[in-house]
């Protein structure tokens, strides 16, 4: 067993509580974490102990106590910057609405309180007095064996709360876990559930659960759990592309795109909708030779706006949405490898986007992770046409060239001076921008204002 390292503060807290006649001990995720040989996140206490009895625990402690779940029978302890959630052992009541329980009730003991929990990994905890996991479901074993199993019935434990579903994939796509036989089978028939759960709740998971290492295995396993939050997806589960460009349907394309671009939320989102327009936009051509080809014309714009729907629905944030559909929008745009059309692209991002070039990076890299799952016919070569664009874009980077307005050797004022006014700046601003990034017009003062004389 790994060494279990509990943190000063909350060693204080449990010795304070058992001091006054309590039990208390490390619980969940921070258990499981230390028994992988991680190092927590964050550290959770339950306890026999009632909240009220917990803050007189901690009298003289100079520690913060906040209420944030006293309803449950949860304290949060403040300790000298350090954060604790400090719960009851309790038992929960019937779930109404698929998600909290309606009531909760107070218990005497640890194993009950386990008892209630999700999944065996997380139905642990840890006995600091006499060194020993308090283990009745065996959830140290499932680790060993990374197993993602629910504690008693799967069927009821998603009967009362539809976001373990996802956090179960969480677990299976971050830690890598596999799911047992039965849970699996109940994520997939309790999965249309989720529409109980609130769309904050399902994007915080969706988030992790697309960042995590083994996404590619959850897309392909547990497609049915993902069309019940994201619908969108449905239409290209098996929907062929016959084209000599691919060599996958549109659903496994997808997924081996969204495992390839690096694990940023953003990025992960925007791989799994590039091409969620595809099905509404496919046509197919029939070739003199009697063969048959796709097309999908178009099929950008209508995946932006579906992934923009999307994230609408589960009220992701403003920055999120405005990045994810630029990126799907503009997947498919081609930027030939010569520095006057790096140049233009990255004026462009730049001309939308405070940081241009992050989101230049972005864009390459789903472009990259586009193109790593096409055929092999174009694969390499598009790879490399992408690396040279990269490697172009550095040496603009790096020369600090020219790629917006406010990279121009005159400002507005310089404009006005020549006796334009009002849109007539801009407009002349952005003429004299293009020029110079075509290399038609040097970016000096001199040059620009005989430009704009022109115009």
């Amino acid at each position: 067993m790994a060494k279990i390292n509990i943190p000063e503060r909350l060693s204080e807290i449990i010795s304070r509580l058992e001091n006054a006649g309590h039990r208390a001990y490390p619980v969940g995720g921070c258990v499981r974490d230390s028994l992988r040989g991680c190092i927590p996140k964050d550290w959770d206490a339950a306890t026999s102990a009632l909240p009220e009895q917990v803050k007189d625990a901690m009298t003289g402690t100079g520690f913060k106590i906040i209420e944030t779940g006293i309803k449950h029978g949860t304290v949060t302890v403040l300790a000298r910057g350090e954060t604790y959630e400090i719960t009851t052992f309790r038992i929960d009541g019937g779930y109404s609405d698929n998600r909290r329980p309606d009531s909760v009730r107070f218990v005497a003991n640890i194993e009950d309180d386990l008892s209630r929990r999700d999944f065996t990994i997380n139905a642990i905890a840890y006995d600091c007095e006499n060194d020993r996991v308090i283990d009745p479901f065996g959830g140290a074993a499932d680790i060993e064996h990374r197993l993602v199993r629910c504690v008693g019935e799967p069927e009821k434990r998603f009967r009362e709360d539809s976001l373990r579903i996802l956090r179960g994939l969480r677990f299976a796509s971050v830690l890598g876990f596999d799911i047992e036989e039965k849970t699996a089978a109940a994520m997939l028939s309790f999965a249309p559930q989720l529409k109980n759960v609130s769309s904050e709740r399902i994007y915080a998971e969706l988030k992790m659960i697309l960042c995590g290492d083994n996404i590619e295995t959850v897309l392909r396993e547990y497609r049915g759990v993902f069309a019940c939050v994201l619908p969108e997806l449905e239409p290209m589960f098996d929907f062929p592309q016959q084209n000599p460009y691919h060599c996958y349907d549109v659903w496994e394309h997808t997924i081996h795109a969204v495992s390839a671009v690096p694990p940023d939320p953003v990025l992960r989102f925007a791989a799994l909708f590039h091409d969620s327009g595809k099905p509404a936009c496919h046509t197919r051509e029939m070739l003199t030779d009697g063969s048959r080809i796709d097309h999908f014309y178009n099929h950008g714009a209508v995946s932006a706006e579906l992934i923009e729907n999307a994230l609408e629905r589960l009220r992701a944030d403003n920055a999120a949405k405005e990045r994810t559909k630029y990126l799907v929008l503009h997947h498919g745009d081609m930027t030939a490898p010569t520095k006057k059309s790096v140049r233009r692209r990255l004026s462009r991002i730049s001309n939308e986007f405070e940081n241009g070039r992050e989101m230049f990076d972005m864009l390459t890299a789903l472009k990259l992770a586009d193109v790593s799952a096409q055929a092999e016919l174009v694969r390499e070569t598009r790879k490399a046409e992408l690396r040279e664009v990269v490697k172009i874009a550095d040496e603009i980077t790096a020369e600090r060239e020219c790629l917006s307005v406010k990279d121009l050797a005159v400002n507005g004022n310089d404009v006005m001076s020549l006796g334009l006014s009002g849109p007539a700046v801009g407009r002349a601003l952005n003429a004299a921008l293009e020029a110079v990034i075509s290399e038609d017009v040097n970016n000096d003062r001199e040059s620009i204002i005989e430009y704009i004389n022109k115009l």
